[in-house]
């Protein structure tokens, strides 16, 4: 009988496993199952951003990151607004890495009755499956394309009345198309993302919720211990959640024997995700953004990579980026809440 059970076969899921297996569990005290997704990538939702700590990260569970990255993003657009992150935001391939993740795992479509592990991960992403619903949760619902461009287009965010919408360059000429909304007007999201891919050619689509909540306590109960975005440990503003993941895998792995400390590493480590959350909800709950301040700035600094200046505070995009922060109510007006 296998005597720890993975829950998800995500980038959680997976991560944590190889990080298991680098602490010399055996492989065959461990049991992974995962439904695994409809969709033509086996993905979803279909996020590959990432920030530099997938680096480290990566050489960590001893796979070289340069076989995953399919583009750096050297700069973007906030609407009209160009801002430059040289080196610090890149596209991954996330099936290619989830898979060398798992290689040599077999991973099963459903849990085996008669398995009763001493522990079970919760990495089951939104769905909370073995952790538990959270009763003032807060979801987003995605809808997302893959579109082959005939030239490679720039990255770019753009925020409307139904909520926001993205183009992320991928490998190729490829880009990753989506719309992040309150309404759940499939209509409506599906017409933003036709115009967006307009003039390429869409490969595959599928639909998905991002968390919106920050960490999500207890993190363990009983013997289920959650981890990545079962937990809540994903930004409920930017939505990255890849990095976040891999952390607290690791956490939980360095804190194995002691839940009340893996809770409060990751308190220390993400606990400002609640600031952002309380964001969330104020713009939800009131259409105003009551809630920033430079701790937080720095916060998000240290989370993405960078490494600010003396005068990086007036540097001319990070100013326009933070006058046209208070546009990000329109992303979160009237949100569902689940």
């Amino acid at each position: 009988m296998p005597k720890i059970v993975i829950a998800g076969a995500g980038i959680a899921g997976s991560y944590l496993y190889r990080l298991l297996l680098r602490r010399n569990i055996d492989p065959g005290e461990i049991e992974i199952f995962d439904p695994g997704p409809k969709t033509r990538c086996g993905i979803a939702p279909c996020c590959f951003g990432t920030t530099k700590q997938f680096f480290s990260l990566c050489e960590d569970v001893g796979l070289d990151p340069q076989n995953y990255v399919m583009h750096s993003l050297d700069s973007g657009y906030l609407g009209s607004f160009k801002l430059k992150f040289q080196g610090h935001a890149f596209v991954i391939d996330k099936p290619a890495f989830i898979k060398d993740l798992l290689s040599g795992a077999s991973v099963l479509t459903e849990p085996r009755i008669d398995s009763e592990p001493e522990r079970i991960i919760d990495a089951t992403g939104v769905a909370r499956a073995y952790i538990g619903k959270y009763d003032r949760d807060v979801l987003i619902h995605c809808f997302q394309s893959k579109v082959e461009f005939p030239n490679l287009p720039v990255a770019k965010e753009l925020l409307h009345h139904v909520g926001v919408s993205w183009v992320i360059p991928l490998e190729s000429s490829n880009a990753h198309v989506g719309t992040a909304t309150h309404t759940y007007d499939l209509h409506k999201m599906k017409e933003i993302n036709e115009k967006l891919a307009k003039g390429g050619r869409t490969i595959c689509g599928c639909q998905g919720y991002i968390r919106g909540t920050g960490p999500i306590l207890p993190l363990v109960h009983g013997n289920v211990w959650a981890v990545g975005e079962a937990g809540g440990i994903v930004d409920s503003l930017t939505a990255l959640g890849i990095v976040p993941a891999m952390v607290s895998a690791r956490l939980l792995v360095d804190n194995w024997d002691d839940a009340a400390e893996y809770q409060a590493a990751i308190i220390r480590k993400y606990g400002w995700l609640r600031q952002t959350a309380q964001i969330v909800n104020a713009l939800v709950e009131r259409n105003t953004l009551r809630i920033w301040s430079l701790s937080l700035l720095k916060n998000y600094t240290d989370f993405i990579g960078l490494q600010p200046r003396a005068g990086w505070l007036i540097h001319p995009n990070v100013i326009r980026s933070l006058i046209q922060f208070p546009a990000l109510i329109k992303l979160y007006r009237g949100m569902k809440r689940t």
